[in-house]
């Protein structure tokens, strides 16, 4: 072979087969191609779960991430999306932003959507609460007060129920009764670990809560809302995170809910456990107090101060670098979409700019930097990939959708074979499709495909896929 110089030679000289039989020995050698982060959403095939871009985790919620995930089922995703849910309730509405004439505070609204019992969804919740409790303990020393965040995880039934809980003082009637101090600290966060309970109450004829939580999400004052109600809240400040199973969603938000502005108010987080961890050890106090100590000094300085219950005192504005990435990428974020897609993402300009205030909000910062809206982006992205996942692939606890249980048959057929022979088994028709499933079967908990780097190729070390088979699962775990 020293005398042939290309593939001209080695045709003339072995003829085409060896040609042939060359090229496919160096396809097969060569490592696959990474499974690349899509630049947006839409380049994302709905077969796989969405993954987050490593910016969209600001250096405060990684280390909360990292402490909760050490010895834990948690999905990373809904570990942040807990932090962002409990630190913007507790900085409340004093810091804000303005769009234009209105101003926007830190207030999102999460779904978490999930395999129930399987996505661990409640799991990411632990940790992150206890932190935020240790955390309201130094609050309420520096401010000298009993005020705390108040969490309320019992559900929501009425519109009412969310107006009482937060509800200005009374003054008495003419017969010196029914008056109330009402509730000064109007800063509440709802776990809503039921939210097709919600959906169901929607339902229900003169139920309001459909027109409470739109108004919740504005920041609107909630004036009474029926005859037999008196009661008003002004200025709330409510956060709402909830969990929900894709079965559940699918089934039980309508077309209307995304239409009258309910649905679209929530940013779609799809999850599932990423790893098993049979016998999980608790967070040492010192990294939780460590951890308390850095959200309670975030808060501080964004409240600049003075109480948390000020409203609208701290503005926080976009420097000169991150009004030039919002320029340049508000087109993409803020484009039409069809269908009740479309109608559920109709807000990702409002939560990139809200985000990313927040991210800014926990360094302590008013000033939004380039990377607190590169990481508000990655959320919305996140976003836009989970409601593309989640209404249009098949429902994950019926089993794999049929291409993707195509794959695994192949790989189950044909163990050990690379990535370029499960292209070539569908002819490279369908290359997205194939990385997408293979993706999915190797992130499934427990995995249903793994993954092994065979060196006896005679070159570059190359991946090969196998089935997992449940013994040697038994292996990994135990």
């Amino acid at each position: 072979m020293s005398d042939l110089s290309d593939f001209n030679d080695l045709a003339r000289i072995e003829g085409a087969g060896a040609v042939s039989e060359t090229i496919a020995r160096a396809v097969q050698s060569a490592p696959p191609t990474a499974l690349a982060e899509p630049e947006e959403a839409g380049a994302q095939s709905p077969l796989a779960p969405p993954r987050m871009a490593n910016e969209g985790f600001v250096p405060l919620l990684q280390e909360i991430v990292n402490a909760a995930c050490a010895s834990s089922e948690a999905h990373p995703v809904a570990v942040a999306a807990n932090v962002i849910a409990f630190f913007s309730a507790m900085v409340g509405r004093g810091i804000f932003q303005r769009i234009g004439d209105a101003a926007i505070h830190c207030r999102p609204f999460l779904l978490i959507v999930g395999k129930s019992g399987k996505a661990r969804k409640g799991t990411a919740e632990h940790t992150v609460r206890e932190i935020f409790k240790r955390a309201d303990v130094l609050l309420r020393k520096h401010y000298a007060n009993e005020d705390k965040l108040r969490v309320h995880a019992g559900g929501l039934a009425t519109g009412e129920g969310v107006a009482w809980a937060i509800r200005d003082p009374r003054e008495p009637d003419e017969q010196s009764k029914g008056s109330d101090l009402g509730i000064r600290d109007k800063r509440l966060l709802v776990i809503e670990s039921e939210f097709d309970n919600l959906l169901s109450q929607l339902r229900r004829e003169n139920n309001t809560l459909s027109a409470t939580v739109r108004n919740l999400f504005d920041g609107r004052d909630l004036e009474p809302l029926t005859k037999t109600s008196q009661t008003r809240a002004t200025r709330p400040h409510v956060c709402i995170i909830g969990h929900i199973t894709g079965h559940e969603l699918r089934e039980k938000s309508t077309e209307n809910d995304a239409a009258n502005g309910l649905m679209n108010r929530f940013m779609l987080l799809y999850v599932y456990r990423p790893k098993l961890v049979p016998l999980p050890e608790p967070t040492p106090d010192t990294k939780l107090d460590q951890l308390a100590q850095r959200i309670a000094d975030a808060v501080i300085a964004a409240a600049g101060g003075d109480d948390l219950h000020a409203n609208n005192n701290r503005e926080a504005i976009l420097g000169d670098e991150a009004r030039t990435l919002w320029v340049k990428s508000y087109p993409n974020l803020t484009r039409d979409r069809d269908g009740k897609g479309g109608s559920l993402l109709a807000r990702s300009e409002v939560y990139a700019r809200m985000l990313a205030m927040v991210f800014a909000s926990m360094a302590g910062r008013l000033e939004i930097e380039p990377d607190d809206l590169k990481a508000a982006i990655a959320w919305v992205e996140y976003w836009h990939a989970s409601v593309t996942f989640t209404f249009n692939c098949a429902d994950q606890e019926e089993g794999l959708d049929a291409f993707t249980a195509q794959v695994l048959e192949v790989i189950t057929k044909q163990p050990g074979i690379t990535l370029t022979g499960l292209q070539d088994h569908w002819k490279r028709k369908r290359t997205k499709e194939v990385r997408s499933s293979l993706e999915r079967l190797l992130n499934l908990a427990p995995p249903m495909a793994e993954e092994r780097t065979d060196t006896n190729t005679g070159g570059r070390k190359a991946l090969k896929y196998y089935p997992v088979e449940k013994s040697h699962l038994e292996k990994k775990v135990n």
